[in-house]
């Protein structure tokens, strides 16, 4: 009867081992999601305000190339050109197409820029949901593997070998040949 109580000392060491390793891991589990979660909400407001930064520069750019236009009309007025007519005319037409590409091309790259941080947000928040799910499950795996280990333990330790119990049913060996070990021995010489 002793022998079985010491038999489940490596398996109670494991189990107890297994559990507290599990917690350990769930909480470590739980602060990554967390800081996830946070980064995430961070890189949202990075986002907006990247789309807000788009709008603005690109409206900077408009009235730069507005401003641009009334100092070429200017320029032309004061060498006594016409200025809404002939090559005056295509000058301007240029300019201010060349300005609304500049301010498009701004628009775009913050809509690219916003849409990148966005997707490292979503990336953060689907693994911070995977951590979470993780740590729900960690206790559990943990603590059966702190059994098998236990009870791998005492098996590599002999501990279940029979051998001195005095009971007469062996384990091990003795029990897979059915009791008859010198049976299987001259077998196995032959």
């Amino acid at each position: 009867m002793t022998m079985c109580w010491v038999a489940l000392i490596p398996v109670a060491a494991a189990v107890l081992g297994g559990m507290m390793q599990g917690q350990q891991k769930s909480a470590a589990d739980i602060n990554q999601a967390s800081a996830l979660t946070q980064n995430a909400a961070y890189l949202n407001r990075a986002a907006n305000d990247a789309r807000y930064r788009g709008v603005v520069d690109a409206d900077t750019q408009r009235v730069q190339t507005q401003n641009l236009i009334g100092t070429q009309r200017a320029a032309m007025a004061a060498n006594g050109g016409i200025v809404d007519d002939g090559s005056n005319a295509l000058i301007q037409q240029d300019t201010a197409q060349y300005g609304e590409l500049d301010a498009m091309i701004i628009s775009n790259n913050a809509a690219r820029e916003a849409y990148g941080l966005e997707v490292q947000a979503t990336n953060n928040i689907g693994n911070a949901d995977i951590l979470k799910k993780n740590a729900k499950t960690t206790g559990i795996s943990s603590l059966l593997g702190g059994v098998v280990g236990g009870i791998g333990s005492a098996f590599s330790g002999g501990l279940f070998s029979g051998g001195g119990s005095g009971n007469g049913l062996g384990t091990g060996t003795n029990a897979a040949l059915g009791g008859n070990a010198r049976l299987n021995n001259n077998q196995m010489t032959a």
